[in-house]
């Protein structure tokens, strides 16, 4: 490999991830959600109604030591009235459906910001990138 006036890829791996968590605690807060609430949200919106287990699954590569665990999220959404608990299924309740519509807009002016001056090519390029680097350490395991 070599050399480049970059910074190997890990810094910029944790750099943006923690910029990314800092902009959605900024944009989410007025909604009263963390990007952790959002992505449970958001998958059970995209998804459809999921048992704890497949959600568990979906997110797992979110989770962060120390993080509130997914059983405490959803125990704070499902008593803020935005998600059912029937049985081991999770759903969004309609008070839920319009708190993902309303923090929609704000991920997406988040979302527009991080893809400033790119083109979809790029997107595309550097997430297959990240992808393949991602299968290869996966194997290694």
């Amino acid at each position: 490999m070599t050399t480049t006036p970059f910074r190997p890829i890990g810094y910029y791996l944790k750099a943006l991830d923690a910029l990314i968590d800092e902009d959605f605690a900024r944009s989410l807060s007025a909604h009263e959600l963390t990007r952790r609430d959002w992505q449970v949200l958001n998958s059970l919106a995209l998804q459809g109604p999921l048992t704890r287990q497949a959600l568990g699954r979906l997110l797992k590569p979110f989770r962060q030591p120390g993080a509130r665990t997914l059983g405490e999220v959803v125990d704070v959404l499902a008593g803020r009235g935005r998600i059912t608990a029937d049985g081991d299924t999770l759903a969004l309740t309609p008070a839920g459906r319009r708190a993902h519509a309303e923090a929609a807009s704000q991920v997406d002016v988040s979302r527009a910001r991080l893809l400033r001056g790119l083109t979809e090519d790029d997107y595309l390029r550097t997430v297959a990138v990240l992808d393949r680097m991602t299968a290869n350490m996966a194997s290694g395991r």
